[in-house]
């Protein structure tokens, strides 16, 4: 589809004339190009978002957004991406329909024409026509977000009507300091992640996050697209702990060598670490934790990393805090309550 047809059928912003850019919805062959993109945006803007090739090519067919309708390039004269739209919703949404929009734009061409604001534009477009046809009548949000060193972006964000309604660290931990031992209760076990606890480690995962904040319940399809499908998804640093037969919490973790070679650290991530409900304060959390930590140090790791949201109910921040963690970086999300128009 073209992107006079893709405007014309959806009803779209018309990309502004830019003397030698063309624009279309990405395609699957665009993704290394994309990829080097998202390299140059993290080094300008110090981010640690793009991640690699592999998982760019796998997350392309994201059952959220369908490429041809939900994205769009700019192509610069010499034929590299010069800025990259898209939007995702959950087709099965719970509680609240949300149209979450992803705008980049290469460090090169950001005085070029007003990318950013055209591409907000489409994305907000879009986005209301995604949660215009979303079924039931749930709450329709859209949510944005940047790292909160990019003054310009949230600038846009807010004269557009955006406002920030949730903040995120990411907080590293020096694996040079000593580690804690935190054993776990009589009754409970320790054991690395295999594909037999696939099924019962999705379960634990739903549970434990469906009292967070946004959060969406994970599909075996997400679970293996962004989960346990990942290239630096690391099952032998990956732990469980279970009650009997029954996983009860879990620290999935990951280590990129890609990514500490282009950044210059070497360092594991806690990517999702939760406890169900029943087994919490009972130091299950904790001992997940620092198996992993003294797991990163085993592999000749320096640092433990992870992602956590500053208002977590759980208590998440004040647990990271008591080990060793440190804020390094913060994220903004930004929400805007969707209209009919």
């Amino acid at each position: 589809m073209t992107i006079q047809e893709l405007a014309t059928e959806f009803a779209l912003p018309t990309p502004p004339e830019l003397p030698g850019y063309t624009w279309r919805p990405a395609r699957r062959e665009d993704v290394p190009a994309i990829h080097a993109m998202l390299i140059a945006v993290d080094k300008a803007d110090d981010r640690t978002a793009a991640g690699t090739l592999e998982d760019r090519q796998r997350e392309f067919d994201d059952p959220w957004s369908n490429p041809e309708a939900d994205s769009l390039l700019a192509f610069a004269p010499d034929g590299t991406v010069a800025a990259l739209a898209r939007t995702f919703v959950n087709p099965k949404p719970e509680g609240e329909s949300r149209a979450y929009l992803w705008d980049e734009v290469h460090p090169e061409h950001r005085r070029v024409g007003d990318l950013g604001e055209f591409l907000l534009s489409w994305l907000e477009a879009r986005g209301r026509q995604r949660l215009q046809a979303t079924p039931g009548d749930l709450p329709r949000v859209l949510r944005v977000g940047c790292q909160d060193n990019l003054h310009d972006r949230m600038a846009l964000y807010e004269r557009r009507g955006f406002q920030a309604v949730r903040y995120f660290y990411k907080m590293r931990r020096d694996l040079g300091q000593p580690i804690p031992d935190m054993p776990l209760a009589e009754g409970l076990t320790l054991r690395t992640y295999s594909p037999e606890m696939d099924h019962g480690t999705l379960e634990a995962f739903n549970e434990s996050f469906s009292d967070h904040w946004g959060f969406e319940r994970a599909t075996q399809e997400d679970w293996q697209m962004f989960f346990v499908g990942r290239s630096s998804f690391r099952p032998e640093v990956t732990f469980l702990t279970l009650e009997g037969d029954r996983v009860i919490g879990f620290s999935v973790n990951y280590i990129s060598p890609e990514d500490n070679a282009r950044h210059g650290i070497q360092e594991g991530w806690i990517g999702s670490l939760g406890v169900r409900r029943a087994w919490r304060k009972r130091g299950v959390a904790s001992a997940l934790l620092c198996q992993s930590m003294r797991a990163f140090k085993a592999e000749g790791l320096d640092y433990a990393t992870l992602g956590v949201d500053t208002e977590n109910l759980t208590g998440a921040l004040r647990l990271y805090e008591r080990v060793g963690f440190v804020p390094v970086k913060r994220f903004i999300t930004f929400a805007k309550p969707f209209r009919e128009t």
